[in-house]
């Protein structure tokens, strides 16, 4: 196992583990239809006190994409059945593969806020976009708007909480595994905060006890150069729940994808950490909400089969 931020790092970023994409990521023929789209859009972000000159602006650019390519409104036209995350999954797969000629200006600038204006254009053929849109078509989850909500919302539902502690359910974190096959337990204080302000449960460090067994997976990491003074930055991280000694448990797994962009001169390592919290973090509270409403079945049927 791998302990320590250190050898973390080592780990996750040695060489190797990295796919740079510098060059067009499709190969085109002749019959093919190929869109060539211009798009642009505004964004600002509010500076926080942690924040370092560009990361503000970096975080516009990232929402400047993405209103880039759906306020332009040729993927909703083509595909007016996409649920909202469908819509924004193929949106972050087109920003990270098929964005070219991405340029942006700072138009506002100050200690608040920053914000910015994007041009850009999307390359793409048009069998390439209905493969995109086939791969999410199924997706039915909520859009990361739309969590904070959803997860409010199910708190509020629940009618019967645990009466006592024989009633709630033990929870382990277990390792971080990343795509390479090492693994780490970097992030296991991290998501035992996240996990540990529940009334339905407790984190334990005691597998042999666990209810339920939450396992976290970088499944996917990718580094891009956009230009010289920038680089893009795409994850998948999920988060899978088992439940060893409910036969009848079916197992969750709450994904997370999404791309953000970095001067090329910002620490590559710290950049990835904050961007594998922000995903757990998203991902930890699908999962909870979700572990909390089964848990609540369990007391109802209880309750009510007596």
């Amino acid at each position: 196992m791998v302990k320590g931020k250190t050898l973390f790092l080592s780990a996750v970023f040695g060489v190797g583990l990295w796919t740079i994409n510098n060059g067009s990521v499709y190969a085109q023929t002749a019959d093919e239809d190929v869109l060539f789209l211009p798009v642009s859009a505004d964004a600002c972000d509010d500076r926080q006190a942690d924040d370092d000159k560009k990361t503000a602006e970096n975080r516009a650019i990232d929402m400047a994409s993405l209103n880039a390519i759906k306020t332009e409104g040729f993927l909703q036209k083509r595909y007016p059945k996409l649920s909202l995350e469908a819509l924004d999954l193929v949106s972050y797969r087109i920003i990270d593969e098929y964005l070219i000629d991405v340029e942006h200006q700072v138009t506002h600038d100050d200690d608040q806020r920053v914000c910015i204006k994007l041009n850009a254009t999307v390359e793409i053929t048009t069998a390439e976009l209905d493969l995109l849109a086939k791969e999410y078509k199924g997706i039915n989850a909520f859009a990361e708007s739309e969590m904070a909500e959803v997860a409010e919302q199910a708190q509020d539902s629940i009618q019967i909480e645990p009466q006592n502690i024989n009633q709630q359910k033990l929870v382990y974190i277990a390792s971080m595994n990343f795509f390479d096959g090492t693994d780490t337990d970097h992030y296991t204080p991290y998501l035992t905060d996240l996990f540990s302000h529940s009334k339905y449960f407790f984190v334990t460090d005691d597998l042999k006890i666990a209810d339920y067994v939450i396992t976290p997976n970088l499944s996917s990491a990718e580094v891009s150069a956009i230009d010289a003074k920038n680089n893009r930055m795409q994850m998948v991280v999920e988060l899978d729940t088992a439940a060893p000694t409910m036969q009848d448990f079916m197992p969750l797994s709450e994904q997370q994808n999404h791309f953000i962009l970095f001067a090329a001169d910002k620490d590559e390592q710290q950049v990835a950490d904050n961007l594998i919290k922000k995903l757990l973090q998203r991902a930890a509270a699908a999962t909870c909400s979700k572990l909390e409403k089964s848990i609540q079945k369990q007391i109802e049927d209880k309750v009510f089969n007596h």
